[in-house]
């Protein structure tokens, strides 16, 4: 008795053909930038299926003004869950957190603030960067969380709650940037979701504008181990001959 082949071929075609690239360019197109999407980003944090991004606008007229980063896990995820696991260094309140923050890229600083009041959410004061990628240091101000500067003065940093504040915004499947009013404890990615955090000089609810068009961060570039085995060397010789002439 004969057996009737399966369309194998078929299903594989209807499958490769239609169903994953039209999934993998909505993935990768969904963005609330006409002129940016996730193929740009060149810094990407975590392992999964799904991807989301993290814009940062400090609006302080330091160029690039607006950063973005790529997250990527399995399962579920929160807002806080992707900024913790970009934000290098800084500090959390309360929370999972609590104790200080050490994600992916050691040039970008956060603070974290633990309200339990709210049944337990985190919001962010304030957001620094090495932008000369000589390291970052941040000195408290006069009223704490309002006026803290970067100790060196070509960094970003800026932080407020009353004179001004960091506005969120979440982007999902392509749509527009929208106010959030909630914590990023609060917001759950999805796959092609954008998350972005902008600098409003004032602090009332909705204020603020959402991030412009930002640039792709970039990892720190270290000095290569040739050059500190050179320099080592040089120094070695150099003292070599001090003993000599001595």
């Amino acid at each position: 008795m004969a057996h009737e082949k399966k369309p194998f071929v078929n299903l594989f075609c209807l499958r490769a053909c239609f169903l994953n690239p039209a999934d993998d360019a909505a993935s990768a197109e969904a963005s609330p930038y006409t002129d940016f999407d996730f193929d740009n980003i060149t810094y990407w944090v975590g392992e999964g299926e799904n991807q989301a991004a993290l814009v940062i606008d400090w609006r302080d007229g330091k160029e690039p003004e607006s950063l973005v980063w790529g997250y990527r896990w399995d399962g579920e995820a929160t807002g806080a869950d992707m900024f913790a696991a970009i934000v290098g260094s800084g500090t959390a309140t309360g929370g999972p957190y609590v104790g200080g923050l050490y994600g992916d890229d050691a040039r970008l600083y956060g603070k974290l603030v633990w309200w339990e009041s709210f049944g337990g959410a985190y919001t962010v004061s304030g957001i620094g960067y090495d932008l000369d990628n000589d390291g970052f240091g941040y000195e408290a101000g006069e009223y704490p969380g309002e006026d803290g500067a970067p100790s060196d003065e070509g960094d970003h940093y800026v932080e407020g709650w009353y004179s001004g504040y960091w506005s969120y915004w979440v982007s999902d499947s392509g749509s527009d940037w929208a106010y959030s009013g909630y914590g990023i404890s609060a917001r759950v990615l999805s796959d092609g979701s954008w998350d972005g955090w902008s600098f409003s000089g004032t602090a009332g609810y909705g204020d603020g504008s959402a991030p412009i068009t930002p640039v792709a961060a970039q990892s720190a570039v270290p000095i290569p181990g040739a050059v500190w085995l050179f320099g080592s060397g040089l120094m070695g010789i150099i003292g070599i001959r001090r003993k000599m002439k001595s």
